[in-house]
């Protein structure tokens, strides 16, 4: 059923973060980071397939995966970094960057493809924390989901996208590495701003969807609605109730072999990413509610 349901996509796309990077930092750094490779398998952020990987899977068709970890909207507001082998922190390709090379790889887009965005995670971060992520100015979150939108935008006006899943930003206030901070404020904070982003995307996109009209497919999935769902009712899932406490907590200082704890029960797998349990559910709810909104889309067009 997944197959056949995805099968009527010829091509998935993916842009976004490392919730979406299928090795793409691992290539950019020759195998710096992610590290260490006993947690983060073949350069995915958590430790087996994510849920693009699966979606791909499912697809049956080659996927087109330009997503890298620590990748903001635009490097003109907030670019991530990672560690190059050289020891200096370097931006990787943000949202628009990662635009600009799908553009470069295919002329147009065709009706048959469905692009995936996910992104927006490390722009929140930068209000909290800028060790990975740097502030190219003042920002707000309705700044950052005009740049989205905008990208949104230029996907289907200038590449002729016309079916674009946008996931919008997990609860970052549930993150171990926010609470790790024991400040209450920027938990608040993060809260905020994230509740904030999520409302702007949303009323933002729904804009632009009317002013594309029908023919065009633009679905936000609730990404922070199913990571909350999970938090507040873990042993439903199978998850383990102390969720702050990630599967994987640091590399040992005695040189011992590093060990997951319990990982197919853990939520997070580090202070910010998803196990590969987690990846699985969610590619899993983003294949059912695409399902719904295509039927739903189906249903409207029959009645006119």
């Amino acid at each position: 059923m997944n197959k056949l349901f995805l099968g009527r996509y010829s091509r998935l796309i993916f842009l976004g973060d490392s919730s979406s990077d299928s090795g793409n930092v691992m290539r950019m750094t020759r195998g710096a980071s992610p590290q260490p490779d006993s947690v983060y398998w073949k350069g995915r952020y958590t430790n087996g397939k994510t849920w693009a990987d699966r979606l791909a899977d499912m697809s049956g068709a080659t996927a087109i995966n330009l997503a890298y970890g620590c990748a903001t909207i635009d490097n003109d507001l907030v670019a991530g970094t990672v560690l190059m082998p050289s020891g200096v922190r370097e931006e990787v390709p943000s949202a628009m960057d990662q635009f600009d090379k799908l553009d470069v790889l295919v002329a147009e887009l065709k009706p048959s493809e469905l692009v995936f965005l996910q992104i927006g995670a490390n722009d929140l971060e930068s209000f909290i924390d800028t060790t990975c992520v740097r502030r190219k100015c003042e920002v707000t979150t309705q700044m950052l989901a005009e740049r989205l939108v905008k990208l949104v935008e230029r996907l289907c006006r200038d590449l002729g996208a016309r079916n674009v899943v946008v996931m919008n930003v997990r609860s970052r206030e549930d993150y171990p590495s926010v609470l790790a901070h024991n400040d209450p404020q920027k938990v608040v904070l993060t809260r905020k701003l994230t509740a904030s982003l999520n409302a702007e995307i949303h009323s933002r996109i729904a804009a632009l969807q009317a002013a594309l009209g029908s023919s065009y497919h633009i679905m936000v999935f609730d990404t922070y609605g199913f990571q909350k769902k999970i938090i507040q009712d873990p042993l439903a899932y199978g998850i383990d109730p102390d969720t702050r406490t990630p599967s994987f907590t640091g590399i040992p200082a005695d040189g011992s072999p590093i060990v997951l704890n319990n990982p197919d029960t853990k939520l997070f797998l580090d202070g910010a990413h998803m196990t590969a349990r987690i990846h699985a559910l969610l590619a899993a709810d983003v294949l059912k509610e695409l399902a719904l909104a295509t039927m739903d889309a189906a249903d409207s067009s029959s009645s006119k």
